[in-house]
């Protein structure tokens, strides 16, 4: 799946899976995130408490650590691409208007990914 790049690369029309249903959101793609990152309501939504996940994960914000619950989503998908068991932390990423997430390596790394700037393009396969 090819996407144009911009800055930041947003990833459109992922499909959240959990034990209740699905939600679709837009993300950002952060190939510096070790975990993809979806918001308390997209999680949810989607049949999951994050307030009684035990597992936490200590996340650096720019207001210091914070410890974020860390679970993992039933799928994430692109498209025709998808990862089953997806490691995600809850976390709301403020002042991104329409932006619910960041897509990190716990997703990223069921794929190879191709980024190339001069070409504009990045590449999910």
């Amino acid at each position: 799946m090819r996407f144009s790049t911009g800055i930041p690369l947003i990833v459109p029309d992922l499909e959240i899976t959990g034990p209740r249903g699905s939600v679709w959101v837009d993300m950002i793609l952060d190939t510096g995130s070790a975990f993809t990152t979806i918001s308390w309501s997209d999680l949810k939504a989607i049949g999951y408490d994050p307030a009684i996940i035990a597992d936490r994960q200590g996340i650096m914000t720019a207001n210091g650590i914070i410890q974020a619950p860390k679970m993992r989503v039933s799928s994430i998908t692109i498209g025709d691409l998808r990862a089953h068991e997806v490691e995600v932390i809850c976390l709301d990423i403020p002042g991104l208007a329409g932006i619910r997430g960041l897509l990190g390596l716990s997703f990223l790394k069921h794929f190879k990914i191709m980024i190339d700037y001069k070409l504009n393009y990045f590449e999910i396969i």
